[in-house]
């Protein structure tokens, strides 16, 4: 299994992402299985609607959260499933910076027992336990 944070997802989907050639290597991989399943939450489906809507276009923002939505190789996990352990993980904190969706990704990690993360949030680089992929 592999978490999708939510800037992997939007790369993918915009060409003119810095990361858009990383981000489709990625996909690739994950339709092919070699990743086995994505998972995301519903707060990283969130950020990936508003995002798009705001940078690209709302056709964007729909056409992606329908592809996130229908996926057969996609787990999304409840808001709901993983806000209490987001909200500690995020109250814990030191200077790390986390945002709570940040937190939350963390969160959904630990409990599906995932260590693996296609982000190019520098913010996940060096965590104990967590294989940044892509960045």
């Amino acid at each position: 299994m592999i978490f999708l944070d939510s800037s992997s997802i939007i790369a993918y989907k915009n060409a003119d992402d810095i990361n858009h050639k990383k981000a489709a290597a990625i996909f690739q991989k994950l339709n092919a299985g070699e990743y086995g399943i994505g998972v995301i939450s519903e707060f990283v489906f969130s950020e990936v609607t508003a995002v798009l809507a705001l940078r690209k276009s709302m056709g964007a923002a729909k056409e992606v959260g329908s592809v996130l939505l229908d996926a057969k190789e996609l787990e999304i996990m409840k808001a709901s499933e993983v806000f209490e352990r987001s909200w500690e993980i995020f109250m814990n904190q030191e200077d790390s910076g986390l945002s709570f969706v940040d937190a939350s990704n963390l969160a959904c990690m630990e409990m599906r027992g995932i260590r693996m993360i296609a982000t190019f949030d520098k913010d996940f680089f060096g965590r104990r336990g967590v294989e940044v992929v892509g960045g």
